[in-house]
């Protein structure tokens, strides 16, 4: 019987640059391979045929996609045997466990330096433009942010923090009720998604699939949503239950989900650009209202209009950003591809698929 795939991004573009979670997750794994190597669509494929080949063995396998490129896998988490591979050049990963439980491959000297004289300056051009759009796009989403705190300032102040306090104390009984394991609670980390050049895009669906309890938070930006659900992982912890911190893909220090996989339960900001309700004949899926606490005036909605244009108008210019970004990282792969030792890359790669004895 074959395993299942859950989809995850594995990196975001924020406003405080580009985020991912790999030496997060390199804590979790028994095992990482660490393969080094310039970016190419082939390290794409090794990934997803990595992936397949645990899937067929019966494991369930985590794929982490590139946040430009729809297509592209840049690391496989093999839940388990607990392995993960890593394509790590881009993201400065270096091996700090060898001979225990890193191993690290290069696969640079798959590339024929005889191919790479012949697109040398044409490939430079590519890395330039890819750079000056990945900076354009990275200005442009801590615009964004600004913004968006000056939307925060205003809903904060029209805010019923009392009755917000209440409410999440009522739900921390509900969810947790008497339970306290004799264990220490663990920690995982994953991103909920990233703004792409098609907008600003998640895998809710595919990591929550499997859950029993979904709760979706309603309120205004600024409003204690994250800080929700902080408190809600500080409690698993404290109770001895694991929890996983699923993080926003625009403010990198803004938690966006919280998943407790021994109650089988999530609770998740379902507001823009993640919009989610319950879904028809899903039991277990609750909207949890907290934009009953605030009461905007007036004056207050006018501002929050005029910050919402100039918010909106900062995003779409990221997003274009964004798209010329990808184009560059499309180019970079593409001249890259052509210049590996197909031979050589067969040779290189056998050894990755061991069949698991255990």
């Amino acid at each position: 019987m074959n395993g299942n795939v859950t989809y995850y991004f594995g990196h975001a573009l924020t406003g405080q640059g580009i985020k991912h979670l790999y030496k997060e997750m390199m804590a979790e794994a028994e095992l990482v391979y660490i393969l080094q190597g310039a970016p190419t669509f082939k390290g794409s494929e090794l990934l997803k045929e990595l992936g397949y080949f645990y899937v067929k063995q019966g494991l369930s396998v985590e794929w982490f996609k590139h946040a430009l490129l729809e297509d592209v896998v840049e690391a496989v988490y093999v839940r388990g045997c607990n392995r993960l591979f890593v394509w790590s050049s881009e993201w400065g990963i270096e091996p700090i466990f060898l001979g225990t439980k890193h191993r690290v491959m290069s696969f640079y000297d798959c590339l024929e330096e005889n191919q790479l004289e012949k697109i040398g300056e044409q490939l430079s051009d590519a890395m330039k433009e890819r750079e000056l759009w990945r900076k354009k796009c990275i200005w442009m989403l801590d615009r964004a942010i600004k913004i968006h705190d000056d939307w925060e300032i205003v809903t904060q102040s029209c805010m019923n923090w009392q009755a917000l306090n209440d409410q999440v104390d009522i739900l921390k009984t509900d969810v947790f009720q008497t339970m306290v394991l004799n264990k220490t609670g663990m920690r995982t980390h994953r991103l909920l998604g990233t703004l792409t050049p098609r907008g600003a895009e998640n895998t809710v669906e595919s990591m929550t699939k499997n859950l029993t309890r979904r709760l979706m938070i309603k309120g205004k930006p600024g409003t204690g949503k994250s800080s929700l659900m902080k408190g809600i992982a500080d409690e698993a912890n404290a109770r001895g239950l694991d929890a996983q911190i699923v993080w926003c893909g625009l403010d990198a220090g803004s938690v966006d989900m919280v998943i407790i996989p021994e109650l089988n339960f999530c609770i998740f900001d379902s507001t823009e650009p993640h919009v989610f309700d319950p879904q028809d004949g899903r039991l277990g899926d609750e909207i949890f209202d907290i934009g009953k606490h605030c009461a905007l005036s007036q004056e207050a909605e006018a501002k929050i209009e005029d910050i919402r244009a100039k918010y909106k108008e900062a995003i779409q210019d990221a997003m274009g950003y964004s798209k010329r970004y990808a184009e560059a990282e499309y180019t970079v792969r593409r001249l890259l591809d052509n210049c590996i030792s197909s031979s050589h890359w067969r040779e290189k790669t056998a050894p990755l698929f061991e069949r698991l004895t255990k």
